[in-house]
């Protein structure tokens, strides 16, 4: 074989090698660039799917305001040389009810913390059998009679008078009937009428 033809064959055989090649290097890149976009789209939607939602955030419950007291109360005042009658209604809505109901309702919870304190500082007493026919008792209902329970028998007072003013109040007070009259002699009287106050003074 001469060196010419031998130089054709090897060319032909070279060129067979190099554009296998290519095509090779073609095929690869067209996989990869062009591949991952012939996935099927459930694909995606299955990630979607196992990814969680959150969801809206629930708002905080807003704080539920405590009821005020119930009652419609009727007050004639007297000092000295004049006098006037007002009244008081409260609905239990302590934002709308005038704020004399409030202040009525703190003094029946302090007055009540008193007198369960001076109960327990006391001697131990004999307990009594309770009669079905009983009539409740002021400290049974510290909310509505002990607000307004009067100065029982045996009270041990002073005689100071600390002032002329007097009240007659009536009506009803957490469910109770409320008639009871006020005055300023005495220093028990003298500390239901402090209680009281918010009433005698000018009601708003």
């Amino acid at each position: 074989m001469s060196p010419s033809h031998r130089d054709h064959r090897n060319r032909g055989t070279l060129g067979t090698v190099m554009l296998a090649g290519a095509c090779c290097v073609g095929a690869i890149a067209y996989g990869v660039v062009v591949g991952p976009s012939m996935l099927p789209p459930q694909d995606v939607q299955a990630t979607t799917a196992m990814t969680p939602d959150a969801g809206p955030v629930a708002p905080e419950p807003a704080p539920v305001a405590e009821p005020g007291p119930v009652g419609f109360l009727q007050i004639q005042v007297s000092d000295r040389d004049r006098a006037w009658v007002q009244t008081l209604r409260c609905t239990g809505d302590a934002e709308e009810d005038p704020a004399t109901c409030a202040e009525l309702a703190l003094a029946a919870s302090e007055f009540e913390g008193g007198t369960e304190s001076a109960q327990g500082a006391g001697e131990e007493s004999e307990e009594v059998p309770a009669e079905d026919d009983a009539e409740p008792t002021a400290a049974a209902d510290p909310g509505g009679e002990q607000l307004f329970t009067e100065v029982g028998e045996g009270t041990v007072c002073t005689d100071k008078v600390y002032g002329q003013q007097e009240a007659a109040v009536i009506g009803t007070w957490e469910g109770q009937e409320v008639e009871t009259t006020l005055t300023r002699k005495g220093s028990c009287e003298e500390a239901r009428w402090q209680r009281l106050r918010a009433l005698t003074d000018q009601i708003g």
